[in-house]
């Protein structure tokens, strides 16, 4: 009989170009024992906060610098574990005691975010939420999810003053890249008033549809109509793969 070995939960300190020198807490990591309950794979939030308590108590008692402590999901995505708002009020008190000057970030992937998850998300310093949609049309192929979800997610994410938009963007069987596609993503984006847009370079949706990559030329266009019409900081950042 052949057994699966639970899934690393803690990554770091490792040095990052988006968060400096992080540690990583992947609070969906598969797990054989002390799940939320039978059938599942998501770790408890008790074995999440007792492993996280002893490693950065460890690292800050060596002297490891940390910039950054960042909740992400391997299986599922974080905002969808069930004691998500536990697991963040512990870490947050960690960071307070033992990283004071740490940033406290969760990458959300999900184009659904849940109302128990919302009170939790409001305590990171920096929430950074894919949002890569002009339509809903390119919404539901993208995500599979119906399209008159786009717009209470856009409400959702506007209440958020944390918030980071993460996009990439691509053509093909997929396009979120034309002049109607980017016009409607920059006027959502105006609704939801993120602190911060990242641009990420190298990286496409998996899907069953040809996508590419944008041309230099038509990126920089991109690029200049963000800061004309939101006058918002855009970071254009290469795809680094998160642990997990």
């Amino acid at each position: 009989m052949t057994s699966t070995a639970a899934s690393t939960i803690i990554y770091g300190p490792m040095k990052t170009r988006r968060f400096g020198t992080a540690m990583f807490f992947d609070i969906t990591a598969p797990q054989t024992n002390l799940v939320v309950e039978r059938g599942s794979a998501i770790p408890r939030a008790s074995v999440i906060v007792t492993s996280a308590a002893r490693r950065i108590i460890d690292h800050s008692k060596a002297g490891d610098k940390v910039e950054s402590i960042v909740v992400i999901g391997s299986q599922e995505n974080p905002t969808q574990h069930p004691d998500i708002k536990e697991i963040t009020e512990n870490l947050r008190a960690l960071r307070g005691k033992w990283y004071a000057r740490a940033k406290l970030s969760i990458v959300s992937d999900t184009p659904e975010v849940s109302s128990s998850a919302v009170t939790a998300l409001h305590m990171y310093d920096n929430l950074l939420q894919t949002y890569e949609w002009g339509s809903t049309k390119v919404f539901t192929a993208t995500t599979g999810v119906k399209g008159t979800e786009l717009a209470g997610l856009t409400k959702i994410l506007g209440s958020f003053e944390n918030l980071v938009i993460r996009t990439r963007f691509y053509r093909g069987d997929l396009d979120n890249s034309s002049e109607r596609e980017v016009k409607g993503w920059i006027k959502r984006l105006l609704e939801m008033g993120p602190r911060e847009i990242e641009v990420i370079k190298g990286s496409l949706p998996k899907s069953k549809k040809t996508v590419s990559a944008i041309t230099k030329t038509r990126e920089q266009q991109i690029l200049d109509e963000i800061g004309e019409s939101t006058g918002l900081p855009v970071n254009v950042n290469d795809h680094e793969s998160l642990p997990g």
